[in-house]
């Protein structure tokens, strides 16, 4: 009789993943008070305890709501960020206004809440950074550039802008006539930026603006895909679409793709200037929604309104999340190459109510049937929309004196 001995041998697998390596997350500040009250405004200052301009306590809560949303996704889905607030693993970018400052201080709050906070919780003591509103790129209307204005004003007068003022003229002129104003778009924005926040709040209004609001949103709504460079335009002199990209979202998506590339360089080559990076997995920046729809614009996306016609909600979020293929570790890799095992998707929270965030990068077409948009994607859209050679002296130089390599027509 014979034994047959089987062995059986477990060979161990190894699943590998994808890997998360940085994220950067951009938010419009949660909901305010009027900035300004308007002439012929049946309330008054009293009307708004918080404060003229200021987060209303539901504002914060949104802010609040929307950190533990990231805590859920990157603290305990992803293991990805400490349960601690750690500062070289995350940086604070706000503009230098109350609304968005506040609101980092309340999303951090909410990041790293220990979930038994209630409507009254403690502010995180995070260190949140800022600039003066003049230099800043965050918050394009306060942005101090020459040339920002000299764009402007050719926008304004371009046959486009000039067609859609003809078509709600008889608005403009309202709003002139009642308030004692211009006859221009900003007059009508002081105006219907406070109306609609006193009609949510439930607040009276004179007749003659609250029978407009939705022809004013319909209006503000195509001012601003002219004027942050959604849609081309015929007889321009210059490139004006390619301009009003690079001034309203070039500096920011170029700071974020320089982040990037400076945070896989540090994964792969150290170097004493990756000290700072190392560690670095989140990098916030609280703003507005004009700085939404800037890094929309200026990441290539035609539209930056996904679900509803209407301007990014406040405590709506955008996040880019920089991804890591499994295939490098199997892989020879070069200083030419490794960005090729690289990607990124991007992510939007309609509101603070969203828990789990929609992917949008799939409608950028060069992000399609792959993983997320290949970073070559990213830095051919920074070098493209990069004020150049500096921001400053961009904005310095006029843009009848640029260069004709500057103002080339190019596809994009």
């Amino acid at each position: 009789m014979y034994f047959i001995l089987t062995l059986t041998v477990f060979i161990p697998i190894i699943f590998c993943e994808d890997r998360l390596v940085h994220v950067h997350a951009l938010w419009r500040h949660g909901e305010r008070n009027p900035r300004d009250l308007f002439k012929g405004d049946l309330n008054n200052a009293s009307a708004f305890p918080d404060g003229i301009g200021q987060l209303t306590k539901y504002g914060i809560r949104q802010l609040y709501t929307l950190g533990e949303h990231f805590q859920a996704r990157y603290i305990y889905e992803y293991k990805f960020l400490s349960s601690n607030y750690s500062n070289t693993e995350v940086y604070a970018r706000s503009t230098a206004l109350d609304r968005a400052f506040v609101s980092a201080m309340a999303f951090f709050s909410g990041l790293y809440s220990d979930g038994t906070s209630q409507e009254e919780h403690i502010l995180s003591p995070i260190s949140i950074h800022t600039i003066p509103l003049e230099d800043d790129f965050l918050y394009i209307i306060g942005f101090q550039c020459q040339r920002k204005e000299e764009i402007r004003k050719i926008a304004e007068n371009s046959y486009e802008m000039q067609s859609l003022f003809s078509r709600f003229n008889d608005l403009l002129v309202e709003v002139a006539n009642n308030t004692e104003s211009s006859l221009e778009f900003d007059s009508a924005l002081n105006v219907y930026d406070t109306a609609v926040l006193e009609e949510m709040y439930g607040l009276p209004l004179p007749d003659w603006v609250s029978a407009r609001i939705p022809e004013w949103n319909e209006f503000r709504i195509k001012y601003v895909l002219i004027m942050y460079g959604y849609i081309s335009f015929t007889n321009s002199p210059h490139n004006l679409q390619l301009e009003l990209l690079k001034i309203t979202g070039g500096s920011l998506v170029a700071e974020i793709v320089d982040r990037m590339i400076h945070k896989i360089k540090c994964e792969r080559f150290q170097t004493p200037e990756c000290l700072n990076i190392k560690y670095q997995k989140l990098y916030t920046y609280s703003g507005h929604d004009i700085t939404l729809i800037g890094l929309f614009s200026g990441l290539g996306f035609k539209t930056f309104m996904f679900e509803t016609e209407e301007m990014p909600s406040v405590s709506s979020s955008v996040v880019l999340e920089l991804w890591e293929n499994e295939k490098i570790r199997n892989s020879i890799i070069s200083q030419k190459t490794f960005y090729n095992y690289y990607y990124v998707k991007i992510y939007f929270y309609q509101n603070s109510s969203v828990e789990n965030p929609k992917y949008i990068g799939n409608l950028l077409e060069e992000c399609q049937r792959q993983k997320g948009c290949p970073i070559s994607y990213l830095i051919k859209r920074a070098e493209l929309l990069r004020p150049k050679p500096d921001l400053k002296r961009y904005c310095d130089q006029s843009l009848n004196a640029a260069s004709k390599d500057d103002l080339e027509i190019r596809h994009f």
